[in-house]
């Protein structure tokens, strides 16, 4: 990777630099300072039988992307070059300026994102994905390592959650999002296991608002979303993104739709008693990319014993990454069909696909699998 400083069109410039190259340069910028999320571009799906394995992701250009987006005086370059670019295009236009992607636009954009950056590593990212109802966009604020601890990589987005939320914006139906009949006694619940950042949580909202722009509006939710986390630094992150995309619990630009966040221990979850709102059964149960220590699987079982509801399912996608494969291998031996009929209903994994997306590792024809799962009652 190049320093901005001797890659970008020169600033005394660019009022005669072709659109072209200003695109090429705004592209530049915007893979330092805001990435897309690495292995979340699909390339093709397949079903799966038994069988766990892992794709190495090769990690040439991380190193140099983390030392241009921490360097100050780069990321001071970045954002004077791109002031003088939109002050250009402001007062002498832009031949696509009623274009949303036009060069101006997205220079103001990423303007944005750059200078209210902090340089201790926070990104900030305009996730979209279209949809029947119309683009669906998401918001988000990725922050770095709280202290190195693990357990606070919830805080940053990862490729399981673009895929999820990508295709649930394509088929709805496909991962049981609906919108309840006017004799719903409630609004539809659903659950997103270890958030994160949010995205799939917020998806499905921003989805819905505009699924019920289709049809009557009425005071009551029609959808009651709770994402949960256990990290305290990933739920405060997870509070942000829910209210830099006006979804705050009592602030809801469109009262139909309730998005709320939640703390939960999975490892406590099942021995005590659930207060609201994780006292009912869920319609529906997501997570992504939420397995990656060996216990994760049994403690997810445990818990959907008391917050899926019967006749529902569990949408589970996790990378197959070659340095967790064991950790993969787990749920489908967690969630085994019994060998032997028993009275009682239990969780087992009912399909399973595998989705195949760039690994955006520098190098061509580098991939990386996800395993995507539907787990309901037996």
């Amino acid at each position: 990777m190049l320093p901005l400083t001797s890659t970008l069109p020169p600033i005394r410039k660019i009022a005669s630099t072709d659109d072209l190259e200003l695109r090429g340069a705004i592209d530049y910028i915007r893979k330092i300072y805001n990435p897309p999320v690495r292995g979340s571009r699909r390339r093709r799906r397949r079903s799966a039988a038994n069988g766990c394995s892992g794709t190495h992701i090769p990690n040439d250009e991380q190193g140099d992307l983390e030392a241009l987006r921490r360097d100050a005086f780069e990321r001071t370059y970045s954002t004077t070059w791109l002031t003088h670019l939109v002050s250009h295009f402001s007062i002498f236009g832009d031949d696509e300026d009623q274009n949303p992607h036009s060069l101006l636009n997205d220079a103001a954009g990423l303007l944005a994102i750059v200078a209210g950056t902090a340089s201790a590593g926070i990104i900030t990212r305009l996730f979209t994905v279209p949809s029947a109802y119309g683009p669906v966009s998401v918001q988000l604020r990725d922050v770095p390592l709280d202290n190195q601890d693990y357990g606070s990589v919830g805080a940053q987005t990862w490729g399981g959650a673009c895929i999820m939320a990508e295709m649930i914006a394509e088929d709805p139906g496909r991962f049981d999002l609906i919108l309840s009949s006017s004799g719903s006694p409630g609004p539809y619940r659903v659950l997103e296991l270890g958030a994160g950042t949010g995205l799939v949580s917020l998806a499905i909202a921003q989805l819905y608002r505009k699924m019920i722009g289709e049809v009557s509006r009425r005071g009551d939710p029609v959808i009651d979303i709770v994402a949960t986390d256990y990290y305290p630094s990933v739920l405060e992150n997870l509070r942000v993104n829910v209210t830099e995309n006006r979804l705050e619990d009592a602030k809801s630009t469109s009262p139909a739709v309730r998005l709320r966040t939640w703390p939960l221990d999975w490892s406590k979850f099942p021995s005590t008693t659930a207060l609201p709102p994780l006292d009912k059964p869920f319609d529906v149960i997501f997570g992504a990319d939420i397995v990656y220590e060996e216990q994760h699987a049994i403690w997810i079982m445990d818990c959907l014993k008391k917050l899926l509801k019967r006749g529902s399912w569990f949408h589970l996608i996790i990378p197959l990454r070659h340095t967790h494969t064991f950790e993969s291998c787990t749920i489908e031996v967690v969630f085994a069909r019994p060998l032997a009929a028993c009275g009682e209903p239990s969780l087992i994994w009912h399909s399973k696909d595998i989705i195949t997306c760039d690994a955006d590792s520098g190098r061509d024809g580098d991939e990386v699998d996800y395993a995507c799962y539907k787990i309901g009652w037996s």
